[in-house]
């Protein structure tokens, strides 16, 4: 085989799918088509991506890159159907905020990763084909030059988008609803600073909000639902006295500009494939669901996609883990996905009505109900994919949710937990300070003893804990600590001795 796992795009979902795999051992190939760098579509990295980021040591360039665009890319709140603050204070995370980072200079950061895991990047490569059999899959893809080359490997990822060819070869059903209106996004290159800064308006005319960047403020992207344009066809071009209207019905302004810098028009089409995985082929991201971008949270949800895939199989490739850890993907994620979905839908139910009724409704639910920090916590879990349990060992609280951001202290002095997980490995994890697991040799799995100072609440009285690559609770035992045996026993559902 010429590979171990193929990637079908180079976007966020699949290069952080590749990353993961080849970080765990696997050789990885990736497909792209572009060629150039893609437009700006996403502009944030919410909380619980910076976490898994951090899990790998990485969170700090990310970070960097954003400040070389802004001096202040931080923002500690976030909004739900239109509304804010959601405040990110009120979900147990290292990173309490989200960072300001448009998609482009994200896949910049992820390239440069990847190239220094090893993993193999061919651009201007448009799959056409693909194949699979019990043992391997391969795929066809057509060249710029009007070549074409066949890859082979023992597994394909689809990560190439709504319109996922990957999806369409591997026979995967895509149900769902086309879109029920359209809304504009626009870049605007300003005279001036736009004066609102981010912020966000509506009223009987529709709903915008602004965003400026830029090295000098004067770029501000702009989204649309315009009451009366949102009936306007997804292909129709967006012109500047289209958007001119919008500025002036929605926010009020009437701006000068001679052009745009670039526009186009979104939808509210939904749509989840009837599986995420067809023998040898998997999905991530918008290859495996579409849906309105709902407070910007979409591209978040893509990465922590390929991050759940992305270990595993690069574990069981490296014959670390056997091959039925390949199904926990779908029983982790789908819900995962279900619910976002959900969300959306009443999102727009709720953001998208610009009757008398609907405006007042949002009114009183921003300035009586969202503040309440019960509503404002469960929010802000849910924008980060955090409501949904994955699987785990039994009932704990802690169990199939992310470890609590903590402090071990060691012989060796103290160390934050997500430190230990920046090689990819398990973490067994005993709290008692007694090197009770001295004797697990488990492949793929690093052994720590300490103590938690400052333990958080959910870990209270917890003597051993199971922590995953990606940063989720398999198991804890309380009051008393197992045997070595015992702890070896639970890393065994996921390693191969």
């Amino acid at each position: 085989m010429d590979t171990d796992v193929i990637v079908v795009g180079g976007g966020p979902s699949g290069l952080v799918t590749a990353i993961e795999a080849t970080l765990q051992g696997a050789r990885v190939t990736v497909l792209e088509r572009r060629t150039a760098p893609v437009q700006s579509r996403a502009g944030t990295v919410l909380p619980r991506v910076l976490d898994l980021f951090d899990y790998r040591g990485q969170a700090e360039r990310f970070i960097g890159r954003a400040r070389d665009i802004r001096p202040n890319p931080f923002l500690t709140f976030h909004i739900w159907a239109g509304m804010q603050p959601v405040h990110w204070r009120n979900i147990d995370v290292s990173y309490p905020y989200r960072l300001i980072l448009p998609q482009n200079h994200t896949e910049e950061v992820l390239l440069e990763i990847a190239r220094e895991a090893g993993v193999t990047l061919l651009h201007g490569h448009t799959v056409t084909g693909l194949t699979q059999d019990p043992d391997g899959a391969a795929v066809t893809a057509a060249l710029e030059d009007g070549g074409e080359v066949e890859i082979s490997g023992r597994y394909v990822v689809g990560a190439d988008g709504g319109r996922s060819i990957t999806r369409t070869l591997a026979d995967i059903p895509f149900p769902g609803h086309d879109g029920t209106f359209t809304g504009i996004i626009t870049d605007l290159p300003l005279a001036m600073n736009w004066p609102a800064g981010r912020a966000m308006t509506d009223n009987e005319h529709g709903w915008g909000a602004s965003f400026p960047f830029g090295d000098d403020g004067t770029t501000t992207r702009f989204n649309f639902v315009h009451a009366e344009r949102r009936h306007a066809d997804k292909s129709e071009p967006v012109t500047a006295d289209e958007v001119r209207r919008c500025l002036k019905e929605i926010w009020g302004l009437e701006l000068e500009f001679d052009d745009v810098v670039w526009a186009s028009r979104f939808t509210d089409a939904m749509r989840i494939a009837d599986r995420l995985r067809e023998g040898r082929v998997f999905l991530v991201g918008e290859s495996a669901r579409i849906h309105y971008p709902a407070s910007g949270v979409g591209m978040n949800f893509c990465i922590q996609d390929a991050f759940n895939l992305g270990w595993k199989l690069g574990r069981v490739v490296a014959g670390l883990s056997p091959d039925a850890v390949l199904d926990t993907y779908e029983s982790e994620r789908r819900p995962v996905m279900e619910a976002l979905l959900e969300s959306v839908q009443a999102q727009c139910a709720v953001q998208f009505d610009f009757s008398p009724e609907g405006i007042s409704f949002r009114r009183m639910f921003a300035r009586d109900i969202l503040p309440a920090e019960q509503v404002n916590r469960e929010i802000g879990l849910q924008l980060n994919g955090l409501t949904s349990r994955y699987t785990g060992a039994s009932d704990h609280p802690a169990v199939g949710l992310p470890l609590p951001p903590a402090i071990l202290q060691t012989v060796e002095g103290s160390v934050r937990v997500a430190e230990l997980l920046h090689s990819g490995t398990f973490v067994l994890l005993d709290l008692t300070g007694g090197n009770a697991f001295d004797g697990v040799e488990v492949p793929g799995t690093t052994v720590v003893t300490g103590v938690l100072p400052d333990e958080p609440d959910v870990l209270r009285g917890v003597t051993a804990v199971v922590v995953r690559p990606d940063g989720y609770v398999h198991w804890v035992t309380t009051d008393t600590l197992p045997s070595a045996d015992e702890a070896g026993a639970q890393l065994a559902t996921w390693a191969l001795a």
